[in-house]
């Protein structure tokens, strides 16, 4: 269940930045191993409650770190980094009203107003987020069969 919020944040990425390699593993992105600029996303599972007899409200935090490319004199040279443009990303978000619906998954993310953290070559956006995941009711007639 949790991968599935990865997999919208991806998908969201993917809409606004369509060329932007995106990280999804956590030994890559740990190790450095990967190509600038990018972002790496992870989710983390905060509380999953019974919202309905069918459905699961789950709740999750996301972590968006978006890297900067280099300037590069030579190939070997590293030189000042290159600030990203997230306005595109905020005003998607605003445009959304903050409930983003990817086309591929069939949920809707509500998504808390996202806090900024800035270090000298990546920015990393932090927010929380809500769906409803639907529970399929497996339900049993008198005579024993199993009806969905």
């Amino acid at each position: 269940m949790m991968d599935i919020g990865k997999k919208v944040w991806v998908e969201i990425i993917n809409r606004i930045y369509p060329d932007l390699p995106v990280i999804r593993d956590k030994d890559t992105w740990l190790t450095g191993q990967f190509k600038r600029p990018s972002v790496f996303i992870e989710t983390d599972l905060v509380s999953e409650k019974v919202h309905t007899p069918q459905s699961v409200r789950v709740i999750e935090d996301v972590g968006l770190v978006f890297h900067y490319d280099y300037e590069k004199e030579k190939e070997e040279d590293k030189g000042e980094p290159i600030p990203f443009d997230l306005s595109p990303f905020f005003l998607y978000l605003r445009q959304e009203r903050y409930c983003v619906g990817p086309q591929k998954h069939g949920i809707m993310l509500v998504v808390d107003p996202p806090r900024t953290r800035e270090k000298s070559d990546q920015i990393e956006i932090i927010c929380r987020y809500s769906y409803l995941l639907h529970i399929p009711k497996h339900t049993t007639t008198p005579g024993g069969k199993e009806i969905q």
